[in-house]
């Protein structure tokens, strides 16, 4: 990607393009910034550990965490394993939860999501156990949670989230589109007069990933948002609304997801 457009409301609330900028600060790096599926990521990452480490170290799937402690006399100790975590082995029908049911039968993300909430981790861990499912017991000297904003690493060492913290939803879809709106293939920031905000990204096979801010999906008093109403259909809708007066379908959609 070498540039990026900026389409924001007119004095008539239309949108327009508005600037046409670089992608990345010029003379910032030699290399350019590129779209690479997360999949083809993985794949370097997996290929290289393996090499390097004489095929020792392996990254296992189907896995969930059911407790972390941490032994906090030796964690200044080089030669301790004072961080103690319980996983439970997950079946490979368990570790594929049930997709969102709509109208376009196309696979989500949503279980990947944050909006996956710990009632939703602990349903799971007690349905595991309930089949008797196997546990493994790993000593280490550090865990490195990356399990975004509703972290069961944080939530479980009881600290508390730091920063801003915002309530909206985004929907992400995977489509090849059928539009007149004029920059479909170049990155785009897109911000409407009322109806939020998109963002553009193209990807490969005349793909292109659209972020929808879905203003009219809102959480509820206790921060949470019914994911029964996060449909395709839905988040299309909103795309829709914000890149208004131009028009934008699609008659196929690779994969969807929502977060907030």
């Amino acid at each position: 990607m070498l540039e990026i457009c900026m389409w924001n409301p007119g004095p008539d609330g239309v949108i327009h393009r508005s600037d046409r900028i670089p992608d990345t600060i010029v003379g910032l790096c030699r290399f350019q910034q590129v779209i690479l599926r997360q999949g083809r990521v993985e794949r370097f990452f997996l290929d290289n550990i393996k090499k390097y480490s004489d095929d020792a170290i392996k990254v296992e799937r189907c896995m969930l965490p059911e407790s972390i402690s941490i032994e906090e006399a030796a964690v200044d100790d080089g030669d301790a394993y004072p961080v103690t975590v319980t996983l439970r082995k997950l079946s490979d029908e368990e570790a594929t939860p049930e997709q969102q049911v709509s109208a376009s039968k196309v696979p989500d993300g949503l279980y990947r999501s944050n909006l996956m909430e710990s009632d939703d981790l602990d349903d799971v861990l007690k349905k595991v156990r309930e089949r008797g499912g196997e546990t493994e017991v790993v000593h280490a000297k550090y865990v490195i949670g990356c399990d975004g904003a509703r972290s069961w690493t944080r939530h479980q060492l009881g600290l508390e989230l730091e920063g801003d913290a915002t309530d909206f939803i985004w929907g992400v879809m995977d489509i090849i589109p059928i539009t007149d709106f004029p920059d479909i293939r170049m990155r785009c920031a897109i911000h409407s007069a009322e109806n939020g905000s998109l963002m553009v990204i193209p990807r490969e096979n005349k793909m292109v990933r659209l972020y929808i801010q879905l203003k009219e999906v809102t959480p509820d008093a206790s921060g949470r948002a019914d994911k029964s109403k996060i449909t395709p259909e839905v988040i299309f809708s909103a795309a829709q609304k914000i890149m208004s007066p131009y028009r934008i379908d699609y008659e196929y959609c690779d994969w969807w997801t929502a977060y907030q």
